[in-house]
């Protein structure tokens, strides 16, 4: 009997057993006193035979196999109040030899009071397994290395999914000396998160589903920036076909997810996308034991979209002008939802879920016609589907849709891009008074009548971003003209142009300070030195009271590198340097099309519902 069948058989059993008040481990099913098989009615199997469609052997195999479950879980529970000992049932999900891949779970025995480390170490000898390649579920979530099981929810009985990578997998996952590549994508994710948005290497912005940048707290941005980064990790793992590299990648986002107001989730639709991927790792990985975890995400995701898209999808129709691309994203909810409904043994519920997933199947069906037609006008597969989907197979329509997206999403980019490139222009110029970044458009202003950009950015930080107040401080300071330009990289200070200055009579600490404000050109550092002679000091001591000021408003910003203070300037570049290869290595894979994931070929939904609608087929309702 297949497996999905095997599983609704037990399904319906359990539920007519408990009905009926039927105890396989009592008398006449067992032997008093002992656990041999009794004697079970042949009308009894021959009723079930008939009610649940399934041949009475199989019903009879199925009813001595309960039997032998109650009794082995009334001795483990008997084993654990007495000694302490917990039996853990492991499901191991992965691609060994036949002989060593158990297709049923199998039980461990060990304390709950031990590390979630020491737990894989007895798995991995259970199933002759590298440890280091194994990664522990347990209902929904990765089990901690450095937690005891207890700590983590682990109970006598609990079901466990133990992922086995592959060896290439494991590869990547080692690289660099790094235990998992789940770590090391958190750590950069945790250092994309710690960038600004005026970093000068990565922009990082939250949008929504037109593509307009969403403002939000810092904390809360944070937060979310580190859950979608491991997301989309796993999009992208998931994609390549390397589940068990994703799902604990999706249950790590999982988690950052759950820091988040549900306010923000309303925003947004990738929480409701994450509980799908993580329940179609699920089925891709045949781990049913993780139903009840499926049933409750699949809820999560339905009530997301709802919130995201609207009750009617109302939302979506009035951001994106249509609905047909996220329909592909419903069609794999309602497969999932059927999928669970019928190993649960809800059938006429799954029937009606199934069906809901053909009608939208059939909406998104792309003529192959149409399609080749679409992309001769010069657009790309992934366009050209999403745009018939998006606009019910009409080509002209579909045109003008695509066309519409790309116009909106370019005007949307360069804006950001402009944005951000003033973020990191204005971050430059220091903070005001109030703690504000200068005013860009007041400062080229400035520069544009002819003010050094020195004396135009002070002014504005004097002046607290007031054009007018800022042309009065320029007018009263004319001293502020001598400043560096702050937007120029500073020129190297060597000991040798610092000797030339010393060498004119003017103490050391003078020499440097009119070196740094000279951005480190010695001549113009010797012009200023006779120019101004001794009232140097006075003018530099002003403008360093304002730079205190500045950095002090600025200081929760900075705060996350207070530990690196004392590093010399080598190790601070080494430091970034490698910081920046993390961050590359995070993003290079990851999508910047918005629409990435709904550009779904649904070949393996497809196939599913297949199955599951001939199952239906086979039993009765």
């Amino acid at each position: 009997m297949d497996s999905p069948g095997r599983d609704l058989l037990f399904t319906k059993l359990r539920e007519r057993l408990n009905a009926d008040k039927i105890k396989l481990w009592l008398p006449p099913y067992t032997q008093d006193g002992s656990s041999e098989k009794g004697e079970v009615p042949e009308m009894l199997i021959s009723q079930y035979s008939e009610e649940f469609k399934f041949p009475q052997l199989e019903v009879a195999q199925a009813l001595e196999e309960l039997r032998v479950r109650a009794l082995t879980r009334l001795e483990e529970r008997a084993k654990f109040q007495a000694e302490g000992l917990a039996t853990l049932r492991v499901k191991l999900t992965c691609q060994l030899p036949t002989e060593r891949s158990p297709r049923k779970l199998v039980p461990v025995e060990c304390s709950l009071d031990i590390r979630g480390s020491d737990l894989k170490e007895l798995i991995a000898a259970k199933f002759d397994v590298p440890q280091s390649l194994l990664k522990l579920i347990c209902r929904g979530r990765v089990i901690a290395d450095e937690k005891t099981l207890s700590n983590q929810g682990v109970k006598n009985g609990s079901d466990l999914m133990a992922m086995c990578m592959t060896v290439s997998e494991a590869n990547v996952i080692q690289k660099d000396s790094e235990f998992a590549q789940v770590k090391r994508t958190r750590r950069a994710a945790e250092l994309l998160s710690n960038r600004g948005d005026d970093d000068e290497h990565f922009d990082v912005q939250i949008a929504d589903q037109k593509g307009q940048p969403i403002n939000l707290p810092k904390d809360e941005k944070k937060a979310l920036t580190v859950a979608m980064t491991l997301h989309e990790k796993g999009r992208s793992a998931l994609k390549e076909k390397k589940v068990t590299l994703a799902l604990p990648l999706l249950l790590e986002a999982d988690e950052e997810f759950s820091k988040c107001r549900a306010e923000i989730l309303k925003t947004v639709d990738n929480y409701a996308i994450l509980c799908l991927d993580v329940v179609w790792c699920y089925f891709l990985l045949k781990n049913l034991e993780q139903l009840p975890d499926a049933e409750s995400r699949l809820h999560k995701s339905e009530e997301c979209f709802k919130l995201s898209y609207g009750e009617q999808m109302e939302r979506l129709t009035a951001i994106k002008g249509g609905t047909g691309t996220e329909q592909a994203l419903f069609m794999r909810l309602y497969l999932l939802q059927g999928i669970v409904a019928f190993h649960q043994g809800q059938l006429s519920q799954a029937r009606n879920l199934l069906g809901r997933a053909q009608f939208v199947l059939s909406l998104l069906h792309v003529d192959p016609d149409k399609l080749n037609e679409v992309m001769l006008m010069g657009f790309t597969e992934r366009e050209a589907r999403l745009g018939l989907r998006a606009k019910n197979g009409n080509i002209q329509q579909a045109v003008d849709h695509i066309m519409k997206q790309k116009q909106e999403k370019e005007e949307i980019n360069q804006r950001v891009k402009k944005e951000w490139k003033q973020r990191v222009r204005a971050k430059k110029l220091g903070k005001t008074r109030s703690g504000q970044l200068v005013n860009m458009e007041h400062y080229d202003t400035l520069v544009a009548m002819e003010f050094s950009r020195g004396a135009a950015a002070e002014a504005l930080k004097q002046a607290d971003n007031n054009f007018d107040a800022a042309l009065e401080v320029l007018n009263q300071q004319p001293q502020l003209r001598l400043l560096p330009d702050p937007e120029k990289q500073p020129m190297q200070i060597t000991e040798a142009s610092l000797e030339q200055v010393v060498a004119m009579g003017f103490p050391l600490e003078m020499a440097r300070q009119a070196l740094e404000n000279s951005n480190g050109d010695l001549l113009r550092t010797i012009n200023l030195m006779l120019e101004r002679a001794g009232s140097l000091a006075a003018s530099t001591t002003a403008h360093s009271a304002v730079s205190s000021g500045s950095s002090t408003s600025n200081s929760s910003s900075t705060s996350s590198s207070s530990s690196c203070s004392t590093e010399t300037p080598e190790e601070k570049k080494e430091r970034l340097r490698k910081e920046k290869e993390e961050l590359d290595s995070l993003v290079q894979d990851i999508n910047r099309d918005e629409n990435d994931h709904l550009d779904l070929t649904l070949t393996e939904e497809r196939e599913a519902l297949g199955v599951y609608q001939g199952l239906l087929d086979s039993v009765a309702v």
